[in-house]
């Protein structure tokens, strides 16, 4: 009888220092052979408002990264980047966009895969990070071109966005041309959102059109997700002279918006 509680109490040991044991950070190995089996982990999901991968020692620090890009292998949907990050070299993979080899760049977060093959270039990667998006570190090039002097009719010929403004909508050239009267002001604003960085710092950067000055990069910062390519009304704070760091730094932003239903 002795011998048997003591043969228990040795079984529940072993078994509660196993389940210890597993507790561990854990290796995702991929099992398929496609970059969308990262949507289920948040880094792609259709919609790229996923909260920042928390850090683990399969991650990268959530902190913002900084790295340099040495080489770039292109896919159908996504984009393998060998990168350099002070002195260390490392593979990512994000959605596709326009990148250049030996640009700077911008991201946060990231999550480890192994052993992760891409059947379209034949090559497995040893160790990967899924990134949700890449920025470049001199984006905010609309950064000293407010005092540009391009008239309203020499602006977008070539590709003219064309807006129906919605009723108490400015246009953004009139917003341009009168930036310290609106400044700390809320505005109202119609266009096309031509570009989205999605979920950077905690917010949406949206980029909006209306073909009264398309040469002029206007972002609007929000919590609200848009649609590349969709037509929105947004309400805004006027900021002049914001930096945010990490290379967001603007002359004119437009802060906080929400859709206009």
């Amino acid at each position: 009888m002795i011998n048997k509680v003591r043969l228990t109490l040795i079984a529940a040991i072993v078994l509660i220092f196993a389940l210890a044991c597993n507790k561990g950070p854990k290796v995702i190995t991929s099992s398929d052979n496609s970059i969308n089996s990262g949507e289920s982990t948040g880094i792609f999901s259709k919609e790229p408002t996923a909260k920042p991968i928390a850090k683990t020692n399969q991650s990268l620090s959530n902190e913002m990264h900084k790295v340099t890009v040495v080489e770039i292998l292109s896919a159908t949907k996504y984009v393998y980047l060998n990168v350099k990050e002070n002195g260390e070299q490392y593979w990512l993979a994000t959605r596709k966009q326009d990148i250049n080899v030996g640009e700077d760049y911008f991201y946060k977060g990231g999550l480890l895969k192994t052993n992760f093959e891409s059947k379209e270039h034949n090559k497995v990667f040893e160790k990967i990070y899924l990134v949700t998006s890449l920025v470049q570190a001199n984006h905010s090039n609309n950064t000293s071109k407010i005092n540009q002097q391009k008239t309203d009719q020499n602006i977008g010929k070539e590709n003219p966005t064309v807006v129906v403004r919605q009723k108490g909508s400015i246009k953004i050239s009139e917003l341009i041309e009168n930036i310290k009267e609106y400044e700390g002001k809320t505005v109202q604003i119609t266009g096309k959102c031509v570009k989205i960085n999605p979920n950077i710092m905690g917010k949406n950067w949206i980029h909006i059109k209306d073909g009264s000055k398309d040469d002029y990069d206007l972002v609007i910062t929000s919590d609200t997700f848009v649609k590349e390519g969709s037509m929105v009304t947004m309400k805004a704070k006027v900021t002049l002279n914001k930096d945010f760091g990490a290379g967001y730094k603007y002359d004119l932003i437009l802060e906080d918006g929400i859709i206009v239903p």
